[in-house]
């Protein structure tokens, strides 16, 4: 592989995984809106858990979305390489490249989503609760996201899926189509 393909499929695997992550806003915005927070929190939280600031929204927020996507541009990269230089994961067709996206999600799901959410998001979304509701208890807090894990995580692994098909899309349109990799 020269030094051009490989900058290419580096840039087009950050593109793709920009894409598939902005893609998944929708889902996030729904889970907030379920447990009855405001569409951003979630990015919030993110990024409190970057900053340890508490109280400067502005910071937190850039900080949560400028994770989220600098963490769909890696992963995307990361894909790109696999399906690039794997001949046996190759992404050969659609069908091929949405199946290993889909796949290589929930892999991300597993091992990112679940651990990170639990260790850094979920106690600065207590902390965001009882910010905009002082009167509700810490209890009451933990219990409403308690009762809200299974959507939680119900929308998390369905935004997952949806990143793995447009990453998957995108890669093979970009790199397999664009004739970026030479098939011999």
């Amino acid at each position: 592989m020269t030094n051009q393909k490989a900058v290419k499929i580096v840039l087009f695997g950050a593109l793709g995984g920009i894409i598939a992550s902005i893609a998944m806003y929708p889902f996030l915005f729904l889970t907030t809106s379920m447990m009855g927070l405001p569409l951003d929190d979630l990015s919030i939280a993110r990024g409190m858990a970057i900053s340890n600031i508490n109280d400067n929204y502005y910071l937190n927020l850039t900080l949560g979305i400028v994770m989220h996507l600098l963490t769909g541009a890696i992963a995307g990269v990361i894909f790109a390489i696999i399906v690039s230089t794997v001949k046996k994961l190759a992404t050969i067709n659609l069908k091929r490249g949405i199946t290993e996206g889909v796949i290589y999600s929930i892999i991300i799901f597993i091992v990112l989503f679940i651990p990170t959410t639990l260790g850094m998001v979920l106690p600065n979304l207590f902390d965001l609760m009882n910010q905009s509701n002082p009167t509700q208890s810490n209890f009451e807090d933990r219990q409403t996201v308690e009762q809200n894990l299974i959507p939680i995580y119900g929308f998390g692994f369905i935004a997952h899926i949806i990143f793995g098909i447009i990453l998957g899309l995108v890669i093979t349109l970009l790199i397999f189509k664009g004739q970026v990799i030479q098939k011999s």
